[in-house]
């Protein structure tokens, strides 16, 4: 038998499904299943993830999504590129363009699950009614089904004493089937056996398994075109830019000959490492970004993190501080060793710019390199923390507002608690748990670790609730700083979503996604204080 596990919804179906990739991925390979499927609603933001998971646990990755009524998954990578055009079309009120949805259809890329045939815009071999041996899968574990009710609660904005009310009073309610059973957890080999030993369908999974290659989504990183003057060659160009830094910059100071010789070994070095790693157009592109605000008259920052230990970026202007003055080091920006033949690793160069003058800067960069093809990105907010024990107890109806704001406020802000946490071990990392073991006189009337390490108090299981959704997703954004350039339209190859209704679309995966896919991201910050230094200097 080889079934496999089709329809799961994880945590990119915003408040919908509970399941994470990486544990689909791995407890599919647990189970031995050949492959593992991806039918988030509406969403493909989770397909990288889960792609990459499933690699590494030596599974076949299948990469869907799903819509009113049906499920289409990719059978290869025209399927792939043609799936992220249809949730790319999804407008501001959640509907997508039929017509482009037939039109691709047609071209035999695709597999679709349909309860109702009328529904499918597949019809022929490659559609599947939905029966049994589909199961659909919210959240990997049995015991997980109170967490996703949790979730849900939260997107319903109830509480699940209405729920039960709702129910014991046969209410009609939306989602009320995930509040009836625990059964949408992802089944083991043994279960699934038991299940479907008479359902006709599981034989589809043999086709649908040979139908679906294995393609690869994954690609080195591909850089936008950039223009160079004179006919040069971004070598050419990037290297004038440096002599004219250098006598602009240190001619009148490094006379000494040895001094001379510690600027000249460090650029030599540095230039040789931009060129084995292809990097002039990333160098050249962020350049021009800072020489553009520049010649508008507007402030820049002189230079964030690691990059200031760049000779090259300070001669050109990137950065406003000579790294070797101040004894910087240039293998703490980058180094080339890190690079692999399956993988090129792109600098990390931040760019502050005035908060009011980002939109303007992101306006240039589309008239630049094509509207299309230019983009901010999403971001995912995460239960966290405070935010999980809220939602926790706000959703059992646990307590008042005061008392939930009185037990959260020992709960401190991962970026407060960063390095510890990272010290934590994995199974045990968390927010909460480490709140537990640090200010336990704060939380103790309400719940505390044993000499076991186990959980006790009046609320321990709410708070043992909390610890296992924190890192969930629960809203999406705007990232703040990210700009995504592509050297192709971006709708074609990568999924562009309104992250909320009524705004433009935005390139529709995390940072590391985007990457992974070669779309190359640039941060462009907006710094307020950039705008208010400006005010000042023309007053003075």
């Amino acid at each position: 038998m080889k079934w496999f596990p089709l329809c799961n919804y994880t945590h990119y179906s915003l408040q919908k499904g509970f399941s994470k990739p990486r544990e689909l991925a791995k407890k599919c390979s647990q189970n031995s299943f050949p492959a593992c499927g991806i039918a988030d609603y509406k969403s493909i933001s989770g397909a990288v993830t889960f792609y990459k998971a499933c690699i590494s646990n030596n599974i076949k990755p299948i990469l869907g999504c799903s819509f009113d009524g049906f499920s289409l998954f990719a059978k290869n990578h025209s399927g792939w590129l043609e799936l992220i055009q249809i949730v790319s079309s999804i407008d501001s009120d959640g509907v997508v363009d039929k017509p482009l949805l037939v039109r691709l259809s047609s071209h035999g890329n695709f597999i679709c699950v349909a309860e109702d045939p009328a529904k499918s815009p597949i019809k022929g071999k490659d559609f599947y009614k939905k029966s049994e041996a589909f199961m659909d899968v919210y959240y990997t574990e049995r015991e997980h089904a109170p967490l996703h009710r949790v979730i849900l609660c939260s997107s319903m904005k109830t509480t699940l004493p209405k729920i039960k009310k709702s129910l014991a009073n046969k209410e009609d309610i939306d989602n009320s089937v995930f509040f009836e059973t625990n059964d949408f957890y992802l089944k083991d080999r043994s279960e699934v056996a038991k299940i479907l030993t008479e359902d006709p369908v599981i034989d589809s999974f043999d086709e649908i398994f040979e139908k679906c290659e294995n393609y690869n989504i994954l690609s080195q990183p591909i850089l936008p075109r950039f223009d160079t003057p004179n006919g040069q060659t971004q070598k050419e160009y990037l290297r004038e830019l440096a002599r004219e830094g250098w006598t602009d910059l240190l001619s009148h100071k490094i006379k000494d000959p040895e001094l001379k010789k510690i600027y000249g070994d460090r650029f030599r070095s540095e230039y040789e490492v931009i060129e084995e790693a292809k990097l002039f157009g990333y160098f050249l592109i962020v350049w021009d970004v800072i020489n553009y605000c520049v010649t508008q008259g507007w402030m820049v920052g002189p230079g964030r993190g690691s990059a200031a230990g760049c000779l090259i970026s300070y001669l050109i202007g990137i950065t406003q501080i000579d790294p070797i003055e101040f004894d910087l080091l240039f293998e703490r920006f980058y180094n080339a060793g890190r690079n692999t033949d399956d993988h090129i690793s792109l600098p990390d160069i931040d760019m502050d710019v005035p908060g009011g003058k980002r939109d303007e800067i992101i306006t240039y960069l589309k008239d630049k390199y094509g509207q299309n093809n230019v983009s901010q990105m999403l971001t995912f907010g995460r239960l966290q923390g405070r935010s999980a024990l809220k939602e926790v107890l706000r959703v059992n109806n646990a307590c008042g507002f005061s008392e939930m704001n009185e037990i959260t406020k020992s709960i401190p802000d991962e970026a407060a608690i960063s390095d510890q946490l990272a010290e934590m071990d994995e199974e045990d990392r968390s927010i909460i748990r480490w709140a537990l073991l640090n200010n336990p006189d704060d939380l103790r009337d309400y719940c505390f670790i044993n000499d076991a390490g186990q959980l006790e108090g009046d609320y321990s299981e709410l708070f043992q609730q909390a610890i296992d959704i924190e890192g969930t997703f629960k809203t999406q954004g705007k990232h703040a700083a990210g700009v995504v350039i592509s050297a192709e339209e971006l709708y074609k190859v990568c999924p562009m979503v309104n992250p909320k209704s009524g705004t433009e679309k935005i390139a529709g995966l995390e940072m590391a996604d985007l990457e992974a896919l070669g779309h190359v991201k640039f941060d462009v910050l907006g710094i307020n204080l950039l705008d208010k230094l400006m005010m000042i200097k023309e007053l003075v």
